[in-house]
């Protein structure tokens, strides 16, 4: 073999060397199976005594709103007030990786993933429904239901539900993995956040806190992919007239399943990235053909208005309660479940967000995961909501009524009927909902795949045969539980544990702002060449000193 050929060779050897290391990673056997065994357990619960576990979560949920809605209220303003310090404080100069990192992603694929990854289904639904429910059901603090004002608050109140809460929450959480793995070389994992917030490693309490997030994690996605499948049903039976059935259900759950966990497998510079990119061009079609083929001139009054009265009012509809209107319990079936189901999901996005920060700085990355998806979710809600409050109020449709009648699934499609075209563009919009279905199970099963591995760097994926066996537990769990019923009865369980998910929520936060000002204050943005974990004594001794020395210097 001559000497070219080796060198051809080697890079081949040296992949399949990885690809084989990756495989032997070890999994983590205590986190991993027990989580999945009590979420199997409690979902079971729900199954076979629906009404009994529905009844017990609703009074659980309504507890938690009454007394602790103030906590997660103020909290997620909090966020959102730590992500503007950030955005326009010096830390934010820190380069992600080093001053010598280079990105890894295009700012379109980044955005496109950045939006997609984020979303699911949900907003493709919700832009349409939570709208209605808030101008029908409008809260006491705010205006008479129905009144012009509250057609205004419903579709404001929806974008804020939409936007920036949840994706400052996202991006502080993002920003906080991304240094202290590519930075200071951890492992991307919450052990290595634990480890950096109090300076010390709990083996007992690693393994509790990535259990109860890993159970958190699938059961909260089984759900959200649950009413996915629901959706998929459902548009199928209005642009085909397929009827909805267990059997519709299960192809539709099979399909995507191998749709997403190939996607998942591929990795995320392939699957998602061409995903989310294919899922882009259909939300703009949808967004720009709504917003020509609708009512053009109602959408852009009620979008601007919504938008001013939202920054009027953001602080009010992030914290409000039902002081002095006990009986009204609009603030507990929104937004503290939006703001709890964020809390959930928070932590574990900003895990998988941060691969995508490598050599931007941390405004830069801040900028694009909160302002770019969440001016897409404006725009869109403004469209799909204003057109919804538009068929309302003028008598072409009494969506309120379909909604009591039909449900809220089916009652999308008949909205989507009102419009030029109705069979291409439900079967668009079908094509949309599978499509960020895929988006938001990939994500969800890459990170639940990476959690229950030990020793994964920012940089790793997770082996090929967890990311499946993950993939496909979500899979079957978002069948079983629509084609049981049980989905309704479990749902709240996931939000409860967004209490104590806030627990590493804050730790994010806490995390960012030690690592962000350290790494400032040192050479290359505090990018090492080994672990952190690796540094002798002396190593950490000099390189306190040399923080000290440049935060003197900064003072002078």
């Amino acid at each position: 073999m001559n000497k070219k050929t080796i060198t051809c060779w080697q890079p081949i050897q040296w992949m399949c060397f990885m690809e084989n290391s990756m495989e032997k990673k070890k999994i983590n056997k205590i986190a991993f199976w027990p989580a999945i065994i009590i979420l199997l357990c409690f979902i079971a619960a729900g199954i076979v005594w629906t009404e009994q576990v529905g009844a017990i979560m609703t009074k659980l949920l309504y507890g938690m709103a009454n007394f602790f809605g103030a906590y997660i209220n103020i909290l997620s303003l909090v966020f959102i007030i730590l992500a503007v310090v950030f955005l326009i404080g010096r830390y934010g100069d820190v380069v992600i990786g080093g001053k010598e990192a280079k990105p890894e992603y295009s700012m379109p694929s980044w955005c496109a993933m950045s939006i997609c990854s984020g979303i699911g289904t949900g907003l493709l639904f919700w832009a349409m429904g939570e709208p209605i429910f808030h101008y029908m059901t409008t809260p006491a603090a705010i205006a008479a239901a129905g009144s012009r004002r509250a057609g205004i608050f419903a579709v404001s109140q929806a974008m804020w539900d939409w936007s920036f809460v949840q994706y400052c929450m996202y991006a502080i959480c993002g920003a906080a993995f991304a240094i202290i793995c590519f930075n200071r070389k951890r492992s991307l994992s919450f052990a290595s956040l634990i480890e950096c917030a109090t300076g010390k490693s709990n083996k007992h309490l690693n393994m509790l806190i990535t259990a109860v997030v890993i159970f958190c994690l699938m059961g909260a996605t089984s759900n959200s992919m649950g009413v996915g499948l629901m959706q998929i049903g459902a548009g199928l039976e209005a642009a085909f007239g397929i009827p909805q059935s267990s059997v519709t259900w299960l192809i539709a759950a099979v399909g995507i399943t191998i749709v997403f966990v190939l996607s998942c497998v591929s990795g995320i510079g392939k699957g998602l990235k061409y995903i989310s990119t294919a899922c882009m061009y259909f939300f703009i079609f949808l967004l720009v053909y709504v917003f020509i083929c609708g009512n053009t001139e109602f959408i852009t009054k009620i979008t601007s208005e919504s938008i001013g009265f939202m920054i009027d009012n953001f602080g009010t509809m992030t914290t409000m309660m039902n002081a002095m209107a006990p009986k009204d319990k609009w603030f507990a079936d929104w937004i503290v479940q939006y703001w709890s189901s964020f809390i959930v999901y928070a932590p574990v996005i900003g895990l998988f967000l941060a691969r995508m920060g490598k050599g931007r700085t941390v405004r830069t990355f801040m900028l694009v995961q909160i302002l770019v998806p969440s001016i897409f979710c404006v725009l869109w809600i403004g469209v799909f909501g204003g057109q919804t409050i538009f068929l309302q109020t003028s008598g072409t449709l009494n969506i309120w009524k379909a909604v009591n009648t039909s449900g809220m699934q089916a009652t999308v499609f008949q909205i989507l009927g009102t419009l030029p075209g109705s069979k291409l563009i439900i079967l668009m919009f079908l094509i949309t909902v599978t499509l960020s279905f895929c988006t938001l199970a990939d994500p969800m099963a890459s990170v639940a795949a990476t959690l229950s591995v030990d020793g994964m760097n920012a940089d790793d994926e997770a082996p090929r045969t967890q990311k499946i066996l993950v993939g496909c537990i979500l899979g079957g769990t978002a069948y079983t539980l629509v084609a049981t019923g049980g989905i309704n009865s479990v749902r709240g369980m996931f939000t409860l544990v967004g209490l104590l998910q806030s627990v590493a929520l804050i730790l994010c936060a806490m995390v960012l702002f030690k690592y962000a000002k350290r790494c400032y204050r040192l050479p290359n943005c505090g990018c090492l060449e080994k672990s952190e974990a690796e540094m002798t004594k002396e190593e950490r001794e000099a390189e306190e000193v040399e923080v000290k020395k440049n935060e003197w210097m900064s003072i002078r």
